[in-house]
């Protein structure tokens, strides 16, 4: 058993020693720490150097699989596009054009058998025309008018109302149901009119015509005009005694 007087030695030389073994401890430990700040510090542009050199590193090299088949068929594709809309661009013109030319073609066979319709009537009226005169007999020449507006629908000598539109025509002596060709000696225009009413019978005019008539005559303006008219054969009854040929 140790004396109270000697615990006290004992305890101080305790403290001491756990004095030295603590001091030792805590200074590595501050070595330690200061240490991991140095390496920190100098890891930083380490780090920094080590991106920019990855960043300047050449890019990885094609795989052999994008090189040989990826690529070819992204290529194929783009010039099937090209093709398929270039061939659409073709198609479309190509429809343009042929409804354009359908279009001129119609237009043109239109009036092609617009001038073909004109062209008969042309040809059938003159030859109706030449044949009327070739087997017309000259009857009277002298001068003719035409029936003012205000006769139109009145009763004629043939029972029939007078109609302005109809070819028709007033004379003295012709039966009625005779057959006239009227030719207007100023432009050679002819006509060829039906006796249907009595007339005229003053103004020493041999025939009053229908409005129809005058307007083939072209005499509306002048409202008379000096004229042949030519009887045509089988044209009507018998003539009235006094119905003579009548050349001035």
């Amino acid at each position: 058993m140790i004396p109270r007087t000697a615990k006290t030695p004992l305890a101080c030389l305790t403290l001491a020693a756990l004095l030295v073994a603590v001091a030792p401890a805590s200074q590595a430990a501050e070595e330690q720490a200061a240490s991991e700040v140095v390496r920190s510090v100098a890891a930083e542009p380490a780090e920094r150097a080590a991106s920019a050199a990855a960043a300047a590193l050449p890019a990885a090299p094609v795989s052999n699989f994008e090189r040989l088949v990826e690529r070819p068929i992204e290529r194929v594709a783009s010039a099937a596009t090209s093709v398929a809309t270039s061939a659409a661009n073709m198609a479309t013109t190509v429809a343009v054009t042929a409804a354009s030319t359908a279009t001129n073609a119609a237009v043109g066979a239109a009036t092609a058998a617009t001038a073909a319709v004109f062209s008969v009537a042309n040809v059938a009226t003159s030859t109706a025309v030449s044949a009327a005169n070739a087997a017309a007999t000259l009857f009277q020449t002298g001068r003719v008018s035409f029936y003012a507006d205000k006769f139109n629908g009145r009763p004629t000598a043939s029972g029939a109302p007078y109609d302005s539109g109809e070819m028709t025509m007033a004379h003295r002596t012709l039966p009625i149901g005779t057959q006239v060709m009227i030719t207007n000696t100023a432009n050679q225009r002819s006509v060829v009119v039906t006796v249907n009413d009595r007339g005229p019978f003053t103004g020493g005019r041999v025939a009053d015509l229908s409005r129809a008539a005058a307007e083939k005559l072209n005499m509306i303006r002048s409202g008379i005009a000096e004229a042949t008219l030519h009887v045509l054969p089988n044209a009507g009854g018998k003539q009235d005694k006094d119905a003579k040929p009548k050349i001035r």
